[in-house]
Formats: structure tokens, C-alpha cells, sequence
């Protein structure tokens, strides 16, 4: 997979289908390598007529990682975030967000639709915010505005989230993936976890690390509130959210399509917080339907 020198780093992507055509940036998760787009769901993407590009953000899979900075302490920096306080951090959403931008203009993509899942929503936030006119839309998927006064996620999960595997091996981590896995999976839509045990051993060899999720977690936390920031946002934009969502509630895909201005917002029963085959297609042809709207207005325009 290539790879380019962007923004001080270097970022793996791949691409999918006719550079010619209009282009999607799919933006992954909390410590999800580009492995983590299901293929089909990109398959619909270019069968529409889209080209695809999935960077794979910092600290992840082949991109560059920071392994030398140590992993940080998630319990103390969660109580810090608890009690107002920034924690300190190796990098920030905005630096990702950068990543994204730079890659773009490394790749002569003036402007394209960008798709953010979770963290890339946030990061998909943070392009809109900062580079806008870089952004045809955006498309924020199970993601929130970091606005403190949101719904937490269930304490089950959080403790999940902090807390170590107990093993640092591969075998170790993934068992503690899968367990997470079905904390935040979607119970309406049915999940076959042996092949998501392959999918994530997969990622695993491609690159995944404790300290890299980590530090992606604290960037999160650094980044706060962002409503502000969104409510001068003038790129189209569509929110779609789980309402069965555990780890990111659903309110928080209201409040991101409350604060962007004239966002649309999709709210799907039994979706929680994966990328379960059954949502593949409705997922495709939300983004497809939002992104050709948005071209057919800037052609009529």
C-alpha cells in the first residue's frame, strides 16, 4: 500500500476506483487501520462512481507511529478530562485533521466528500471547521462534538476502555477487542464474530498497538468542546447515528447535527457502534445520496 511524506509524517492510504471521479475520504475509528472499511460497503461507493481514498491516521496500522512517547496513563488522564482539566498530549485532532488535508493536496484532490466513522467523524469535524474549502460535504457517522454535556458512555464500557488487556500479546488484545466488540455491536443487526476475529487479526498484523489507541485517546480528550467551533460550519452535511449506540449515546449525533447548520440527520434503529454487514448498504446509499445532492447543487449553481 503507498504511503507519502505529509505534514511531518508519513501516511499509508489506498484507493479505490477512477481518480477521475468525484472523490470520498473515508476517515477510520479510535485506533482502526484502513483495514477497518468493510469492502463492500467502498465496493458500492466506487460502483456508484466514486473514487475512493482511506487514509490510515497517525499512530496506526503503516502509518507513522510515536511508540518512543510511552503509553499514557488512561485512568489518571480520564479523571483529569472528569474534572475540566486538558491533558497533555503527543499530538492533536487538529494535527490529524492536518494529516488528512495534506494527504489531499499531496494527491491533487482540490475538494471531496469527506466520511468520518467515531474518531474520523471528529477528525471529519475538525477538516470542516479547518478546512472547509477543502470539504464538498461532510458525512459524521456515530460520532459527537466532545460537547461535555453529553451522555457518558455506560461505565461497563469505560472500565472496558481503560482498562488493560490481560495479556499484552496478540492473542491477549484481541480477546480484549472482541470483548469490546460485543459490548458496542449493533443488536439489530446480526454480527458474525469469527469473521470479525479474522478482520481483527488482520489489523492486529497490519498494526495496531495499546500505545497508539491510547494516545488517539487522549487527542480526543484534548480536543473538548466543539460546538462553537461547528455552528459556523457552511459545509453540507449529513449525521447519521445508532440510536442503540453504548459507546457514543445518540445523543451526541443530535447534538452534532444541531450545531452544524442545516445538517441532515439519519437516526438508525438497533445501529450501535460497528459496521455490521446488514448497514452496509443503507450506510452506501446515504453517502452516495448525500454527495450527489450536493454535486447536482454545485453544478445548478
Amino acid at each position: 500500500m503507498p504511503e507519502l511524506n505529509v505534514n511531518n509524517i508519513n501516511m499509508a492510504y489506498e484507493t479505490f476506483g477512477k481518480p477521475g471521479n468525484p472523490p470520498i475520504v473515508m476517515i477510520q475509528g479510535l485506533g482502526m487501520p484502513l483495514l477497518a472499511w468493510p469492502p463492500p460497503l467502498i465496493e458500492r461507493l466506487t460502483d456508484a462512481g466514486f473514487f475512493v481514498v482511506t487514509p490510515e491516521n497517525r499512530d496506526i496500522g503503516k502509518s507513522q507511529t510515536f511508540h518512543e512517547a510511552g503509553v499514557p496513563n488512561l485512568a489518571w488522564n480520564w479523571l483529569k478530562v472528569r474534572f475540566g482539566m486538558t491533558p497533555r498530549v503527543l499530538y492533536t485532532l487538529t494535527d490529524m485533521a492536518q494529516d488528512v488535508a495534506s494527504l489531499m493536496a499531496r494527491l491533487n484532490i482540490e475538494r471531496a466528500h469527506i466520511v468520518g466513522v467515531s474518531m474520523g467523524g471528529m477528525i471529519g469535524q475538525r477538516l470542516a471547521i479547518d478546512h472547509g474549502q477543502r470539504c464538498a460535504s461532510l458525512t459524521s457517522i456515530m460520532s459527537t462534538t466532545g460537547n461535555p454535556r453529553l451522555p457518558r458512555p455506560e461505565p461497563e464500557i469505560v472500565r472496558k476502555l481503560i482498562q488493560r488487556p490481560k495479556s499484552d500479546d496478540v492473542e491477549g488484545r484481541l480477546a480484549h477487542s472482541l470483548s469490546m466488540m460485543r459490548l458496542i455491536c449493533s443488536p439489530g443487526f446480526d454480527v458474525d464474530f469469527d469473521f470479525l476475529e479474522q478482520r481483527l487479526r488482520a489489523m492486529y498484523a497490519r498494526g495496531m498497538t495499546r500505545g497508539g489507541v491510547a494516545r488517539q485517546m487522549m487527542a480526543i480528550a484534548a480536543d473538548g468542546n466543539r460546538v462553537q467551533a461547528l455552528r459556523k460550519v457552511s459545509v453540507p452535511t449529513l449525521v447519521i447515528h445508532g440510536k442503540a449506540d453504548r459507546l457514543v449515546p445518540v445523543a451526541a449525533g443530535v447534538d452534532t447535527a444541531e450545531a452544524i447548520p442545516d445538517a441532515r440527520l439519519e437516526l438508525i434503529d438497533g445501529m450501535g457502534h460497528d459496521l455490521p454487514p446488514g448497514l452496509h448498504e443503507p450506510l452506501a446509499n446515504l453517502i452516495i445520496d448525500h454527495a450527489r445532492s450536493v454535486d447536482a447543487d454545485a453544478v445548478s449553481a
